[in-house]
C-alpha cells in the first residue's frame, strides 16, 4: 500500500499545528496574564499609598504574558520562511515516509517516529516531544485516509480506535 500526498504550499499549516499542539500552554499564558494584569489593576485601584512602580511592573508583566502567545506565532512564522513556497510530497508506504523536495528527498522510517496525531484535515508526525511535521491530509480520498490511518495504526503511532464507550452523541439505545 502507497499514500502520496502533495503539500502545496500554505503559511497556515505550521502556524494551525503550532496552535493545536500547544493549547493549552496558550491557555495557561493567557489565564495568568489575564490573573497577573487583574491583580496589577487592583492593586492600583483599591490600594492607596501603594508603590505605583511595582504596580506598574505587575501589569507590564501580565501585559507580555498575554502577548507571549503571538510571539511564539511570529517566531514559527520567521522559522517557516525558508520552506514557504516549497511543495512537498509525501509517500507513505510499509518503510516509513518519504519525504520529496525540491532540492531532493529524505527517508523517515517508522522507527523515528514517536506518534501521529489527526485534527482538522491535517496530520502531525510527530518525531520528538515537541518536533513535529504537519501533513495536510484534506485532499483524500475517505479510502486514503482510512489506509493511513490503518497503517499509522499498525506502526503503533495512532492508539486503535476505542470502541464500546458510551458518549451523550451516541446513537444507539443505552
Amino acid at each position: 500500500m502507497r499514500i502520496v500526498i502533495v503539500a502545496a504550499p500554505d503559511p497556515r499549516r505550521p502556524v494551525a499545528a503550532l496552535r493545536h499542539v500547544s493549547r493549552w500552554v496558550f491557555r495557561s499564558f493567557w489565564a495568568v496574564g489575564l490573573l497577573v494584569l487583574a491583580l496589577g489593576i487592583v492593586a492600583i485601584a483599591v490600594l492607596d499609598g501603594g508603590d505605583l512602580a511595582l504596580d506598574a511592573a505587575i501589569i507590564v508583566i501580565g501585559l507580555v504574558l498575554l502577548a507571549s502567545p503571538s510571539f511564539m506565532v511570529a517566531s514559527v512564522r520567521r522559522q517557516q520562511r525558508a520552506t514557504a513556497g516549497m511543495t512537498i510530497e509525501y509517500e507513505f508506504d510499509e518503510d516509513g515516509v518519504l519525504r520529496r523536495y525540491d532540492d531532493g528527498e529524505s527517508r523517515m522510517p517508522w522507527t523515528a517516529l514517536l506518534r501521529a496525531e489527526i485534527f482538522s484535515n491535517t496530520l502531525l508526525l510527530f518525531q520528538a516531544r515537541n518536533q513535529y511535521i504537519p501533513v495536510p491530509i484534506g485532499a483524500l480520498s475517505s479510502t486514503d485516509r482510512a489506509d493511513l490511518r490503518d497503517l499509522l495504526e499498525r506502526h503503533g503511532l495512532l492508539p486503535p480506535p476505542r470502541a464500546g464507550l458510551w458518549t451523550t452523541s451516541d446513537p444507539a439505545s443505552r
